[in-house]
């Protein structure tokens, strides 16, 4: 489950981060103790919450010893990183000797279970470790989440309906780019040419011959475009780093 706050930022609290919509450069990562206070935020939306409660919430109920210090710097990092996203709205209320409310509209994205009917179209490159299933599915819809919204908010902007279809599952490619294992989302029809491919994963700093990467490739049309819109989602197999988005425009290949 990520959430998505006043159309604007990214919340995805299994890997502990939060974004601007549509740049996943942006991203900061947040303390636990901050991801479990705004997930309580968020699943008590436009409530007034006493203090009291939330540290019950969010320290007491998880073994944690009861802080109202504790309380403060959580609710200062969540602030200073929606201010650092350059967002000036003021998600967190304080309300006077009560405790605080989380002013914000949410939409929640729970994880799709489509792909469990699939389990050989999993994001690991091999299906021998369906442990890890679940953790990858989710990653692929949060990417599919990041490539698509500029797409969705470029059709909003010139007033025009644009139809994107989405299959829901991938399409592998058999060929490879060192240790990138390729999949494709929607191509228009057009060739993938890997050499591109790897020229733009290279000047991105997606170092497919040192470490191993799943490369989703998702291109849409505008109709007031002549060129297609690209969006490359690059995710490390070992999970020690966050997805990047890569954008371009292409025409006819």
């Amino acid at each position: 489950m990520f959430f998505i706050c006043n159309n604007s930022l990214l919340f995805d609290p299994e890997v502990r981060a939060i974004s601007i919509v549509g740049q996943p450069e942006s991203v900061l990562t947040l303390s636990t103790p901050a991801v479990r206070l705004l997930q309580e935020f968020i699943r008590c939306k436009g409530r007034d919450l006493s203090r009291e409660e939330l540290i019950t919430r969010v320290w007491a109920e998880y073994g944690f010893t009861p802080s109202g210090n504790n309380l403060n710097k959580a609710v200062s990092e969540l602030r200073k990183s929606f201010h650092a996203l350059g967002d000036d709205h003021e998600f967190i209320v304080t309300v006077p000797r009560y405790g605080f409310r989380f002013d914000a509209d949410v939409i929640s994205h729970p994880v799709e279970s489509a792909l469990a009917e699939a389990p050989r179209l999993t994001l690991q490159p091999l299906v021998e470790r369906p442990s890890r299933y679940q953790r990858l599915s989710k990653r692929w819809w949060l990417v599919l989440a990041l490539l698509t919204t500029p797409v969705v908010g470029g059709s909003l902007f010139f007033s025009r309906q644009l139809e994107i279809t989405v299959p829901a599952t991938l399409k592998p490619v058999k060929e490879k780019i060192a240790g990138c294992r390729l999949w494709l989302i929607n191509d228009q029809g057009r060739p993938l040419v890997l050499s591109k491919m790897a020229e733009l994963l290279k000047k991105n700093n997606v170092a497919c011959d040192r470490e191993e990467y799943n490369i989703y490739y998702f291109s849409a049309r505008f109709s007031l475009a002549t060129a297609d819109e690209v969006f490359i989602g690059s995710c490390p197999v070992s999970e020690t780093s966050l997805c990047k988005t890569i954008r371009y425009k292409s025409g006819a290949e």
